[in-house]
């Protein structure tokens, strides 16, 4: 027994500690909030990459300045210097192939809206195609997506390259896009 302590005294501090011990709560968990990456040009990919090597590659955002494209092309064109390989008069096509296999890993990957990794990249491309006739754009169509292709894309002009379709379309396409992100031709 604990000196100078009656087996009373040493109940009641047991019941005092169980008691207060089933006072106090425990800690509450860490609140998690989702939240909308805005201001990084290399965002990581809004779903997850199809290989390991994707998972470092920047991603390209329909809501990107061209200052912030700019940016990520010039990281992929330095990286592809470094490697030997720089576009240009005299460039040296031997090394294009060792120099792409270096620098994938910089290769911006298109928006997630048009990567053909996403399921509905293709339907995104059908509304952008309906989007832009809705808006006047005479010749535009979905482009056939072929084996290998990272991104989905229409084509503008038709067979006649037609100008018109062609500069409206260039035009009218940031605001098609931007209605479709935001949830327009459902």
């Amino acid at each position: 027994m604990l000196a100078g302590m009656t087996p009373v005294r040493i109940a009641a501090g047991i019941a005092a500690l169980v008691i207060l011990g089933g006072c106090s709560s425990p800690a509450a968990p860490e609140q998690k909030v989702a939240t909308l990456q805005t201001s990084s040009a290399a965002a990581p990919p809004a779903a997850p990459p199809s290989a390991p090597a994707e998972a470092a590659r920047p991603r390209l955002r329909l809501d990107m300045t061209p200052d912030e494209e700019d940016q990520l092309y010039t990281a992929y064109s330095n990286c592809m210097a470094d490697h030997g390989f720089r576009k240009g008069p005299g460039m040296d096509m031997s090394k294009e192939a060792a120099a792409t296999a270096a620098c994938k890993f910089k290769d911006p990957l298109p928006p997630w809206e048009y990567d053909t990794a996403n399921p509905q990249a293709a339907d995104f491309a059908h509304k952008m195609v309906l989007c832009l006739r809705g808006k006047g754009v005479k010749y535009v169509e979905e482009s056939p997506v072929k084996p290998g292709d990272e991104r989905t894309s229409i084509a503008l002009g038709g067979a006649q390259n037609d100008s018109d379709s062609i500069s409206k379309g260039l035009n009218l396409i940031p605001q098609c896009e931007k209605e479709l992100s935001a949830g327009g031709n459902k």
